[in-house]
């Protein structure tokens, strides 16, 4: 892998975070202002989160610590803040680092949400729960309901972990599931291969499930219903096996929605179960299952009208047509140009073992072993564009495909706390081993073959069948993917408040691929019976954070990553991944993280830079083929902020920045090469920005208030189709009758704001309409 120079970054790019590093220095005069929190013992952390000898602590804790509508603890761990009031900065992460450190001691960006913060925000869904942290835009559109664009990078350029575990198929695994049984999201901004692998060159996700922990018998309970039919029942526990040292947590909940565009009725169901044993002091053992069934009428989104120009129609991708705002007719707002009875579904199913050991006060064993398995069916007429004059659409695109998913895999790791020539030190080290097979059956039917033209506002589809060419799933293609991986960290204390944190990753990664349809499609030199490659990834991390007070700190940090050469691995083709190896990313990042106002706020400020080289996609011209595209960039900053007013009133809030542009981009259209150098990447808004306003205007009764911007998006890698800007607004009121029990009236979308939540381009674009105004009523309850 060739090794990048600091010197390589722009001098523009250099000067800017310079500029921020200045900047955050002169805030210094605030943290002289700021009085330490009483939770803020940072370095005696360091070395007893983990002593099993302090089990009885967990139980001990109280829930009462929050304001009267709110819970906010998380057993085993310090009491969380509330909701939409100060940033989790001083609870542990899973996800920045794997030396048990806070966001505040982690050198790089992490947000928090919690799982008290998404349930008061009335997040149903992980996506839902993600989609409010600084920066992050999210979709659930079939083709890839994963989709979550981050600091200018998109698709398989964001890794999302389940539980720190990549199945290597995000875009489309991670599509959102009900979040009953989620316990918090915690996301990464920039490279993270150094701990979880190839990918992640503009962030990670991590979706940390609810699992059996110590403390007190809980039972909770939820209750919802809405327009469009939304409706929610779930139920959890978690509690002590009467007078042993075993501990099970089981979840189970049911959410159903007749969806807010025509034929999308949704059904799905989650269910989790774990059991945490005591085998001695200092040993034990937890086994956790998670199953996930979804079943789902699909939605592929909204055909956006041909601009007109100079009072003419004509088609996107007309030569010399400039940026156009798309335009969706009013008319087919709620209409789904899909095929009767579609399919869009799946069944997942984790299974973890985990064996924690901690050795003595300095040295803790820990083993995952992990099993992942998953089901996929697709049955869809996918393409939907409008005719030159705007009068009838023409369907087309129908595709079925089957996948079949298998993951299996053990992690190995220590973590060891000790002094190096006298300098205190803690590292982690440690080994993943993983084997992840695919097979994938896909339909054979030409996808340009027209289906049907219909009228917009009074159609039948008919089925998927309906294409006379349609085959259904057809055996493909089996990959089958070996991991085996090396990686270490470090934080050493080189002076007292100055500390380097380190990282290292050395990535093995063999595929393997089989042709199943040999016995009917003769194997080609573009399209062989088999074919193996194997790449070796190094990628690493280096920061300096420095504690100006034990509530004040500034970082800077250079990372770099390693991402599959085109598409996705699991899935990867002869054509996509013969001539090309990794590609290589790098960030520069420097930031800080400080409380203000005698300890009541706290706020988190980022600047960073980054730069993926050796980019490739297949030739528009010919699907056998793939051409190198250059390289892609971005840089921007990020700020987060929580502040408890008053006893009554909070605000909490994030905005964010990005510039990115592909740095070298040469596409063919039809017979001619153009190039797409400045051009800004699909669905990457430069503006985000979330508020939250809390009021506790009574013991009983809070009132909230959210609100979300995003700028203009440009779905397409010519620029030429714009979705518009917009900013959405969501208020609640809730009730907490009794001690136990909460009700809720929450209004989304209140003034039914009609917006894109994700576009995808081309010759006949979509855009994946987001839903109108919705009323929901909730009943929690906790006892």
């Amino acid at each position: 892998m060739k090794k990048t120079k600091l010197q390589d970054f722009p001098v523009a790019h250099t000067g800017q975070l310079a500029g921020v590093a200045a900047l955050l220095f002169t805030l210094h005069g605030i943290a002289q202002a700021a009085e330490p929190s009483p939770t803020d013992d940072l370095k005696a952390s360091e070395t007893s989160s983990k002593n099993k000898t302090t089990k009885t602590t967990s139980q001990a804790q109280s829930n009462d610590t929050a304001t009267t509508l709110d819970t906010v603890t998380v057993a085993g761990s310090a009491p969380l803040n509330p909701p939409n009031q100060k940033l989790q900065l001083d609870t542990e992460a899973t996800t920045g680092s794997r030396l048990g450190l806070t966001p505040r001691e982690t050198p790089a960006s992490i947000t928090i949400i919690d799982r008290a913060t998404f349930e008061k925000r009335g997040a149903q869904t992980t996506q839902e729960a993600l989609e409010k942290a600084p920066g992050i835009l999210v979709s659930s559109q079939p083709g890839s309901a994963g989709s979550v664009s981050m600091r200018g990078f998109t698709g398989a350029q964001i890794t999302q972990l389940f539980n720190g575990i990549t199945v290597q198929y995000d875009v489309v695994a991670a599509r959102p599931i009900d979040s009953w049984i989620t316990d918090r999201v915690e996301v990464l901004g920039g490279p993270s291969t150094f701990l979880y692998g190839q990918g992640a060159v503009g962030g990670l996700v991590n979706y940390v499930s609810k699992i059996a922990h110590r403390g007190p018998d809980e039972h909770h309970g939820l209750v919802s219903l809405g327009e469009y039919l939304n409706r929610r029942a779930s139920y959890g526990f978690n509690g002590q096996l009467g007078n042993t040292d075993n501990w099970l947590q089981a979840d189970i909940s049911y959410l159903g929605s007749e969806g807010y565009i025509d034929n999308t009725e949704a059904d799905s169901g989650v269910m989790s179960f774990s059991l945490l044993s005591d085998i001695t002091s200092k040993l034990s053992h937890t086994i956790a299952f998670e199953h996930q069934m979804e079943d789902r009428d699909s939605y592929w989104g909204t055909p956006v009208l041909n601009p007109v120009v100079n009072g003419r129609i004509v088609p996107w991708g007309t030569e010399g047509l400039g940026p156009n705002e798309g335009r969706i007719d009013p008319g087919t707002r709620f209409k789904n140009y899909n095929a009767t009875g579609s399919v869009f579904d799946q069944q997942v199913f984790w299974l973890r073992d985990i064996v924690d050991y901690q050795l003595s006060d300095n040295t803790q064993f820990k083993n995952t072993f992990y099993y992942y398995k998953a089901d996929r069916q697709y049955l869809n007429v996918e393409g939907y564009d409008w005719n030159s004059t705007n009068s009838l659409i023409t369907r087309n695109q129908s595709f079925a495909v089957n996948h079949d998913q298998a993951l299996v895999g053990n992690r190995f790791e220590i973590v060891h706390s000790s002094n190096w020539f006298s300098l205190p030190s803690k590292v982690s080290a440690g080994v993943d081993i993983a084997y992840n097979k695919q097979t994938r059956a896909p339909s054979m039917e030409n996808g340009a073959t027209t289906v049907s033209v219909v009228d917009p506002y009074n159609f039948s589809t008919g089925t998927y069948y309906d294409n006379p060419l349609a085959t259904g799933p057809v055996s493909n293609a089996r990959n089958e993917l070996y991991t085996v991986a090396g990686y270490a960290e470090n934080r050493l204390t080189l002076v007292p408040d100055l500390n380097l944190v380190t990282g290292v990753r050395v990535d093995d990664i063999r595929l393997d691929s089989k042709n199943l349809r040999t016995s009917f499609v003769p194997p080609t030199a573009t399209n062989p019976a088999a074919f193996g490659r194997r790449w070796t990834a190094v990628t690493w991390r280096a920061a300096l954070m420095y504690d100006i007070t034990s509530t004040f700190n500034v970082y800077a940090q250079y990372s770099t990553a390693a991402d599959p050469p085109s598409g996705i691995l699991t899935t990867g083709t002869f054509a996509a991944l013969q001539d090309f190896d990794l590609t290589t990313g790098r960030q520069a990042e420097v930031g800080t993280k400080f409380d203000f106002w005698n300890g009541r706020g706290s706020a988190t400020l980022a600047g960073y830079y980054i730069e993926r080289k050796n980019l490739s996609m297949t030739d528009p011209s010919d699907r056998n083929r793939q051409l190198p595209i250059g390289a892609q960039s971005s840089g921007g900053m990020e700020a987060n902020i929580g502040v408890k007013l008053t006893d009554e009133w909070s605000v909490q809030g994030n905005m964010a920045y990005v510039d990115a542009q592909y740095d070298k981009f040469l596409q063919t259209v039809g017979t001619s090469t153009v190039s797409r150098k400045g051009n800004r990447p699909a669905n990457v808004a430069k503006w985000v920005a979330n508020a939250w306003l809390t009021w506790d205007f009574d013991a009983d009764w809070q009132w909230n208030f959210g609100s979300r911007y995003v700028g203009d998006r440009f779905v397409d890698t010519a620029n030429l189709i714009k979705a518009p800007a917009y900013a959405v607004f969501d208020t609640q009121l809730a009730w907490k009758f009794n001690p136990k029990a909460t009700v809720t009236a929450r209004v989304k979308n209140l003034t039914d704001e009609q917006y894109v939540e994700w576009g995808n381009g081309g010759n006949a674009p979509l855009f994946f309409i987001a839903a109108p105004r919705t009323f929901m009523m909730e009943l929690k309850v906790d006892f």
